[in-house]
């Protein structure tokens, strides 16, 4: 029975292979790469056949462009000379190259090969850098002959091409974006997401795959690094649920990802509106707080600390109605998704470009709120709202200190200096006393007793009449401003690629980035307040805590 031209065509192949290893073996047993050797005189002989060209001899056409083969891996071998098969024909080039270029040359074809996926890298590494055989690569890593000879082809195609097309890299591999990691929700346990991002290399991973799936190859030739360090990064920005992969082995971001500039929105038109209705929201605010200044707790502070509990509490008020005034708010109501590692969060990722300065002033932070119970009941014993902004540096400026000191450190130091029943639970808190000095957040008196120079108030004190106040002053405030607000947001839509997390959350984020803190700088401004306020050293924070039984 005769076969068909194809499984004649395979027969033949089959026939010439079992030839070319045997012919291998009898005289070119020395060479180190006899599987590529077969199938590159092989390939030849494939191409010519479909190039329309008969050959009359196939054997011995075979047999010449094998030993071409092996004379030109000896050449490079010994960088002698450079020797190639064209057509059949032996040409030799009679100068040779220097060994700086053969470097170069190697140097880019190990560059190729670190870009290269894991399937493709480790069948490539296993024959051409450690020598093993096809048949040894199949039996260790259980998959067929066939597979391991088709990946070696498509990582030689994979290699050609990158030499051919020399640097892909992008800007991006020598002027690498620098970002910031923010979330709504709760962190996990181990601090993730923030845990999650260690450095510009996670950083520029969820910038490049957010518009778009995107290949870890892909990724690789963008940013100029091999696979083989992406691929353990990218993992665990999937198991941390920052960055997810397709069915077919694509990944793409799944956290917000916005340009420093639109994190703040339209700042003139901002400031614009901030100082038309600065007079008014501080009327408003000081009708609401007014009454309860002539507390007790209130009348012992200083006017620094009167002060920063004033604005302290406007800011609250103002930042509850930007996010209630938001067209989406019955989406910012949904809870974020619960996280590995007990965590409930969205995250956000703000970027600017290489060597662009993150210095707008409408910059800021928090209020990040911390707690600490000493009892095994769990009743907290102090609470810390922690604010950095343009007002003082606050929890940004903590990791600059000569020690590393978790928050909880930080406000049970902060507490020991107020009647609560906290001790310091590290004593190199008491070297950075002048730090918390030049912070303004503690201050030495004329009788050179250290004091905390931030408001504080008993949990009473706190609970039963000044957060029900910032309640009133946000619902008088919306009233207020809501109007207006809402029509500057609407101004603004950002495109969110659909596989984000809760995509909807974001469609407007950023769009009144400036705004709280550009309405309290204009009430400072205009100098509305009933108490001094240095910018710059009226840092935000308020301490609440369980007064000590006496």
């Amino acid at each position: 029975m005769i076969g068909s031209p194809k499984e004649n065509f395979e027969k033949e192949c089959g026939e010439y292979l079992e030839y070319l290893y045997a012919l291998a073996e009898a005289r070119y047993s020395d060479c180190p790469d006899v599987d590529g050797l077969v199938q590159d005189t092989l390939t030849v002989f494939i191409m010519k056949l479909h190039g329309g060209d008969a050959v009359e001899h196939p054997k011995g056409f075979l047999s010449a462009v094998m030993k071409n083969k092996y004379n030109a891996l000896l050449r490079e071998k010994y960088r002698s000379r450079i020797v190639e098969f064209t057509e059949g024909n032996l040409t030799a080039n009679a100068e040779a190259e220097s060994p700086e270029l053969r470097r170069e040359e190697y140097e880019s074809v190990r560059r190729e090969i670190g870009r290269l996926i894991r399937i493709y890298r480790e069948v490539t590494v296993r024959h051409y850098v450690h020598g093993q055989s096809v048949e040894q690569i199949s039996r260790e890593l259980g998959i067929p002959r066939g597979t391991v000879l088709s990946r070696l082809s498509a990582a030689r195609d994979q290699i050609k091409e990158g030499l051919e097309k020399m640097e892909k890299y992008s800007h991006i591999s020598y002027a690498p974006k620098q970002a910031n990691v923010g979330i709504w929700g709760n962190a996990g346990l181990q601090g993730e997401p923030f845990t999650l991002v260690r450095s510009e290399i996670e950083m520029n991973v969820l910038i490049l795959a957010y518009e778009n799936p995107v290949s870890v190859r892909g990724i690789a030739d963008t940013m100029g690094m091999p696979s083989a360090y992406l691929e353990p990064i990218i993992d665990g920005l999937v198991a941390g649920e920052l960055m997810g992969r397709t069915p077919g082995g694509l990944v793409y971001t799944r956290c917000f990802v916005q340009s420093y500039a639109d994190s703040f929105g339209n700042i003139p038109e901002q400031e614009s509106l901030a100082a038309r209705y600065a007079a008014r929201v501080w009327e408003t605010a000081w009708r609401v707080l007014e009454p309860l200044t002539e507390r007790e707790e209130f009348t012992k502070m200083s006017d620094k600390q009167k002060a920063t509990l004033l604005l302290f509490i406007t800011r609250e008020a103002l930042g509850a109605v930007t996010v209630t005034v938001d067209p989406a708010k019955e989406d910012r109501e949904k809870s974020p998704p619960e996280r590995p590692d007990a965590g409930r969060w969205l995250a956000t990722l703000t970027y600017t470009e290489h060597g662009q300065r993150r210095d707008s002033k409408y910059e800021g932070s928090g209020p990040v709120h911390v707690a600490y119970c000493k009892n095994e009941d769990r009743r907290f014993t102090c609470k810390m709202f922690d604010c950095q902004s343009l007002f003082g540096d606050s929890h940004w400026a903590y990791p600059k200190f000569k020690y590393k000191f978790s928050l909880t450190s930080i406000l049970r130091f902060y507490a020991s200096f107020l009647p609560c029943d906290v001790t310091v639970d590290n004593e190199h808190l008491h070297e950075m006393i002048p730090e918390f000095e030049r912070l303004c957040i503690l201050k030495r008196g004329e009788d050179g007793e250290i004091r905390l120079d931030i408001p504080a108030l008993t949990f009473p004190e706190w609970l039963g009449h000044w957060e029900p106040a910032r309640e009133r002053l946000k619902a008088e405030l919306f009233a207020l401003l809501s109007e207006d607000l809402r029509d500057l947001q609407m101004r603004t839509r950002n495109r969110v690629p659909k596989h984000v997390d809760m995509a909807e959350h974001f469609t407007r984020a950023g769009s009144l980035g400036a705004y709280v803190l550009a309405q309290l700088l204009a009430i400072v401004d205009q100098k509305l307040l009933p108490y001094p306020v240095e910018v710059g050293k009226t840092p935000l924070i308020l301490v609440t805590y369980q007064k000590r039984a006496d």
